[in-house]
């Protein structure tokens, strides 16, 4: 194991949702259908890795899945299966969930014995697995407890430091843990809205952003407020344009100050 003061690289642990992203537009023989890697924990490993993290990301998925990644994978389990996301516009179609998991006990022992810059969990696969790589070591612990159908209840979340919750979530908004994501709309956080520079159009993905960038700043020591702030500017950025995610990111990323390079 390397320690913090000789690595280059900042570590971050990604978990949760990967899916098939399709895109529809138009209608009949008009229609168009574009494909993409997408899911929430997928984004945000993706963009950390565009920021210069070190990623390993643990999901679902078949073993030739992940050979167009650039950053390091791991299927939770070898009979996982990957979801399916079918949208139009901002109107979701149809959603074929990834599996809901229990993780294999082989490979939280590695994890166990690592030890992580930044932790990232969503609920993609389930709760009872966010709840368990709780226990890996790391400095920022961050977890969107979405998609909210999968939310039981904090039970199992007390060792994340920040819980980043969605505006329509029925969730305890006090305290200094839960920042609360309205998309282009900003964000809440201990009683004060984050607005950002220019309102664009709710986007999928720019919660995805706000997190990551939220969370590497948080590792590079930035306060929760001044993180906040500048992930709000980020993701509002994203909302007044109509590139994809990681397109977004990688023609941004050579303007912020925090990317680790090289």
């Amino acid at each position: 194991m390397t320690d913090f003061t000789e690595r280059s690289k900042i570590r971050a642990l990604v978990l949760g949702g990967y899916l098939e992203d399709v895109e529809v537009s138009g209608s009949g023989h008009k229609a168009s259908i574009v494909k993409t890697d997408g899911g929430s924990a997928f984004n945000v490993a993706a963009c950390l890795s565009l920021l210069g993290v070190e990623v390993l990301f643990l999901s679902c998925f078949g073993v030739r899945d992940s050979n167009r990644w650039v950053f390091r994978s791991i299927p939770v389990m070898p009979d996982c299966a990957h979801g399916i996301f079918l949208f139009s516009g901002s109107d979701v179609i149809a959603v074929q969930k990834p599996k809901s998991v229990h993780l294999n006990q082989e490979l939280v022992r590695m994890l166990i014995d690592e030890e992580y810059d930044l932790l990232y969990s969503t609920l993609e696969i389930g709760q009872q697995a966010a709840s368990v790589i709780s226990s890996v070591k790391a400095r920022i612990k961050v977890v969107d407890p979405s998609p909210f159908h999968e939310f039981k209840g904090l039970d199992g979340l007390e060792q994340y430091d920040f819980i980043l919750a969605n505006d329509y979530m029925s969730i305890e908004r006090r305290g200094s843990r839960v920042i609360v994501k309205a998309s282009e709309k900003g964000v809440y956080f201990a009683g004060k809205d984050y607005l950002p520079p220019v309102v664009g159009k709710n986007r999928f993905g720019s919660g995805d952003i706000f997190g990551s960038v939220f969370s590497l700043l948080l590792v590079n020591g930035a306060s929760p407020e001044e993180a906040i702030g500048e992930a709000v500017r980020v993701s509002g950025k994203f909302c007044s344009q109509t590139t994809s995610v990681e397109q977004f990111m990688l023609g941004i990323r050579s303007s912020l100050n925090y990317v680790k390079r090289g």
